[in-house]
């Protein structure tokens, strides 16, 4: 079995080429500025090259997912498919999951699963703040939309001082929505 301890030590002293991947699945080479395929992935992998696939819109690693996608891409392009009675024993032992058949196997070390899982646990947790924030700012942001008195008084509040002012405490003067008290 490999040592992954000696692995991850020699990968992180090598420069990581960055691909991005879009909504509409293009996957973007952020070091030759060129898009990229699966297969290029592939011969990247196949060359040592060390490659991180971030997904544009949530910055999220999807490095594995795009991996296991070049995985079953061969082996559907393969001549010849793995028995059927290993492919049985995946779903039966593993649900389903190649990942976690290859854990009972102990092809990963003993805490990796468990890593694995709270990093995921970490992320959805992180993930459901952000979304719990964004929804609270935006119900902030309608309440001040819809009630023209506490738009004024959220735009004061947050208002900046220009470098060099010099009293901080004062607000600055808002237009009303009476065009004559504005002269």
């Amino acid at each position: 079995m490999i040592n992954q301890n000696e692995t991850l030590t020699s990968k992180q002293n090598s420069k990581v080429k960055i691909i991005k991947r879009y909504q509409n699945r293009k996957l973007y080479d952020t070091q030759q500025s060129c898009y990229v395929t699966l297969d290029d992935i592939a011969k990247m992998i196949r060359t040592n090259e060390e490659v991180m696939v971030i997904d544009n819109k949530s910055k999220n690693d999807i490095t594995a997912a795009t991996l296991t996608q070049i995985i079953f891409e061969a082996e559907k392009k393969a001549s010849q498919y793995a028995p059927l009675f290993t492919l049985r024993e995946i779903i039966q032992n593993g649900n389903g999951s190649i990942s976690n058949y290859l854990a009972k196997l102990g092809a990963f070390p003993q805490d990796y699963m468990t890593k694995q899982a709270a990093n995921i646990a970490n992320v959805e947790r992180a993930s459901v703040d952000d979304v719990k924030q964004n929804l609270e700012n935006r119900v902030a942001n309608a309440a001040t939309r819809y009630n023209p008195d506490t738009t004024a008084k959220a735009a004061a509040e947050k208002a900046t001082v220009l470098p060099g002012a010099q009293n901080e405490e004062e607000t600055p003067n808002l237009p009303s929505s009476n065009p004559s008290l504005n002269n």
